[in-house]
């Protein structure tokens, strides 16, 4: 091969770009041409034939051929970006066997079939290898460009200058900033640009590699071509603890996690422009997401996320400029920037919407209206909340007077991988710890149950939900009936045709988790929908094991609570959005406030029973939404005994279960949880918490506080026989079903009633009146995890209804 066909040796940034490339000087034939009296060479100058590309006159970026046509005449451009082309010289260089390039071209595809799954083009390699990298001046806030063998790392992202080279030289005397910025910067800008992409750059160096090793690099934006990208380990998925930003290959989607290989319904429906270049968003979201799940209590800026947006090509600058618009969609959707952070003055990619004329109004300072008040807070929307009662919190209430903190509402998290309460926690050091799924069980006699009996129990109680499963598939309502019904009838035709006869235990057994789901569901189970009642399942789910919060729930909330202007005693009674220019708020006490936007969080019975008035009256679809669902009723009991008396059975598990008699009791006490205090100075706070749901709320609801403990220190002697049980020094009994501002526990589907009737609960009145709380949440119902986020989601509404105004 001859020497000219190597490819020029120049180590000069400004010489490996393509830009400073001179001519192809004119061919003989065209000097004699011209001389004979030709005036024109018969060789036009070719444009790029991409429709649309503003490059006139291309210049090849390549330059890796000593016949490399520069800006001269070529017979064909390869188009790439707009202002990146390369010359079929060049192209020939790689792409044939006897050239000198061919050897690195079939090295490059050896690496990229190996790791990647898209095309091993001339082309794909070419903007892989080829094309040079733009960075930003800090200083003149200019681009340049620079060659292709610079090292990118974070430290020289952020702190390049125009003229400096990695040792920090300026390659000439001149103030390199007073140069003008090329042409080509401008083109990133136009609206057409994403769509003359015709060759997508993938980054390297990502900091999320490491987290998608389950998945083929370019499919989640990543060059395969990255050798450091394969050497991190496999398998891992946990960004910091109890935080997994991304789902797992072939495995079940989870709660708060990305797919990172394919944009979202919401994202698609945001970013139509990145629509034909998923790999570039993918790239840039899941470095954010990395970003902030390694860092929960930072603002994450566009400032700390540029220095790890690394790939090739003038395609950067675009992803750059769009990235304010990333972090707002990720930021209003609640996936970074959330919880319980300080937010910076002005947050620059955060939409400013002049100072509006009145609040918005949120009335509840529950989870779900706290979150909504500080979200809003964020986005520099004032807000008051308007609360009833004398504190905030709403159904979430710690109770200290046992000794220890004890919920007499919620105190576990259901799921606690990427849980936002969990999330908050680790924000401010609010203390939990997972509960274990031992769970000893006695029966009547104080006897423990055999394992395998239960083991086996169990899975007969959970085949006969399969079974109701494989029933309603295509089952439209009407076709319903109650969820108890459905599994006496499975069970019964389980036993018909197997010919099996299950001992009087084993059928309390099945009571016993009837009781347990009837507690999940908030109902009896002859109130629930068979096809509905589980249908938040159809999403994704939060993973890993449930937590307890130690010290409560309550710190949380007044933690959320910090900064957001509430006020309370302030029982809302009526609603008048009739009006144009605001909308009015009376309270019990007389006292008038006008809003922009109301936020309406308070529970669904209060709904029901017409406790607030509104004017005009909520749409028929409303009402009939709220009618239809059910509001569920759980009462929870808390005893304070002087020492662990069933520690001396033999129970070490932290919750014990209570096989009931019969089926009609089932819900009276059915679990009991350890909820001692572990400090050692509290050695004598020995406390023990059940709950009684189902048809057993009705058997307590006329019973006086100690009438119901006599019930319950029954049981417990009837579960610990040999043991002399003592009366609880303290206790408390939950009223949550007559609490004037509750009258409930949490919501359920009734027969006849679907996931569809959480939307339209979730659905605003004429972007004037809108509504939160774990009622309006179908993912997430019957929880605070749920309300919290249904807060959240309602802040993006109102900011994005006063935006549009």
């Amino acid at each position: 091969m001859s020497k000219t066909d190597k490819q020029p040796q120049n180590d000069k940034a400004e010489d490996r770009t393509g830009r400073g490339v001179k001519r192809k000087g004119l061919l003989e034939s065209d000097v004699d041409e011209m001389k004979n009296g030709s005036p024109e060479p018969t060789k036009q100058l070719r444009k790029c034939e991409k429709a649309g590309c503003p490059a006139k006159i291309p210049i090849c970026f390549a330059r890796s051929s000593a016949r490399c046509t520069g800006s001269g005449y070529t017979s064909r451009w390869y188009h790439v970006t707009s202002g990146e082309h390369f010359c079929n010289e060049c192209f020939d260089h790689f792409y044939r066997s006897h050239k000198e390039g061919y050897l690195e071209y079939i090295e490059w595809k050896r690496i990229w079939s190996l790791y990647g799954k898209t095309d091993a083009s001339i082309k794909n390699y070419m903007s892989d290898q080829l094309l040079g990298y733009w960075l930003q001046c800090k200083k003149c806030k200019k681009w340049r460009q620079l060659g292709r063998d610079t090292k990118m790392t974070k430290d020289f992202v952020e702190s390049f200058v125009c003229g400096s080279t990695m040792k920090n030289k300026f390659l000439s005397k001149d103030e390199a900033c007073e140069n003008p910025e090329d042409c080509r910067v401008e083109w990133t800008r136009d609206s057409l640009f994403p769509s003359l992409i015709v060759v997508p750059p993938l980054f390297r160096n990502s900091i999320s590699g490491p987290y998608l090793t389950g998945y083929y690099p370019d499919g989640v934006g990543l060059t395969p071509s990255d050798i450091d990208l394969h050497v991190h380990p496999k398998g891992v998925v946990e960004v910091a603890q109890y935080l997994q930003p991304f789902d797992i290959p072939d495995k079940p989607r989870r709660a708060m996690a990305h797919p990172p290989d394919i944009m979202t319904e919401d994202e698609d429906d945001e970013f139509p422009d990145f629509a034909k270049l998923p790999q570039i968003y993918l790239a840039i979201r899941n470095i954010v997401a990395t970003l902030w799940n390694l860092n929960i209590k930072e603002w994450l800026t566009k400032e700390l996320c540029v220095p790890y947006l690394i790939c090739r090509g003038i395609t950067r600058i675009w992803c750059l400029e769009n990235l304010d618009r990333i972090l707002w969609f990720l930021t209003r959707k609640g996936f970074i920037n959330c919880g319980l952070i300080s937010v910076p003055s002005k947050p620059a990619f955060i939409p400013t919407i002049p100072d509006i004329q009145h609040p918005v109004i949120v009335i509840g300072a529950g989870a779900s209206g706290l979150a909504a008040a500080r979200q809003l807070a964020n986005f520099g929307i004032k807000s008051t909340v308007l609360e009833a009662r004398l504190r905030v919190g709403g159904r979430v209430w710690d109770d200290e007077s046992l000794g220890t903190c004890v919920g007499r509402g919620a105190q576990i998290v259901t799921g606690c991988i990427n849980n936002p309460i969990i999330l908050m926690c680790k924000q401010t050091g609010i203390e939990f710890h997972e509960l274990g799924d031992n769970c000893t069980i006695i029966d009547n006699n104080g006897e423990v149950v055999d394992p395998a009996m239960e083991r086996r129990m169990d899975f007969h109680f959970n085949a006969m939900l399969d079974i109701i499963a494989e029933w309603r598939k295509n089952k439209d309502l009407p076709q319903d009936t109650n969820l108890l019904e459905k599994y006496r009838e499975m069970h019964q035709q389980f036993l018909d045709e197997s010919q099996l006869k299950f001992t009087k235990k084993e059928e309390q057994l099945i009571e016993f988790h009837i009781a347990n789901l009837e507690y999940a569901c908030g109902t009896t189970l002859n109130q629930m929908s068979a096809i509905s009642w589980d249908q938040n399942e159809e999403y994704p789910q939060f993973a890993g094991p449930h937590i307890l919060m130690k010290d409560g729930y309550t710190q949380l909330l007044d933690k959320m609570a910090e900064g957001v202007h509430f006020v309370t005693n302030m029982e809302v009674t009526s609603i008048d959005y009739s009006t144009d220019d605001h909308i009015l708020v009376r309270c019990l006490s007389g006292s008038e406030m006008k809003a922009s936007r109301v936020l309406v969080t308070v529970p669904l019975a209060l709904l029901k029973k017409k406790c607030i008035s509104f004017t005009p009256k909520l749409p028929p679809w409303k009402e009939e939404t709220i009618s239809k669902l059910g509001t569920g009723h759980v009462e929870k009991i808390a005893l304070r005994f002087k020492k662990k008396f069933w520690r001396d059975s033999g129970i070490t598990s932290n919750m014990f279960g209570h096989v009931p008699e019969e089926g009609g009791t089932r819900g009276l006490f059915s679990v009991f949880y350890d909820l001692s205090s572990s400090q050692e100075d509290k050695e004598m706070e020995c406390v023990l918490v059940s709950h009684v749901t189902g048809e057993a709320v009705n058997i307590i609801q006329n019973k006086s506080d100690e009438e119901i403990v006599e019930m319950c220190i029954k049981v417990l002697k009837s579960l610990f026989p040999n043991q002399t049980i003592p009366s609880p020094e303290k206790y408390f009994v939950t009223r949550w079903s007559t609490d004037k501002y509750t009258q409930m526990s949490y919501s359920y589907l009734p027969p006849g009633t679907d996931g569809n009737n959480y939307d339209i609960m979730a659905e605003d009145i004429d972007r004037k009146v809108f509504f939160a709380g774990e009622a309006t949440h179908r993912q997430f119902p019957q929880s605070v995890t749920g309300a919290f986020l249904s807060g959240i989601r309602e802040a993006e509404k109102i900011f994005l209804s006063l935006l549009e105004a």
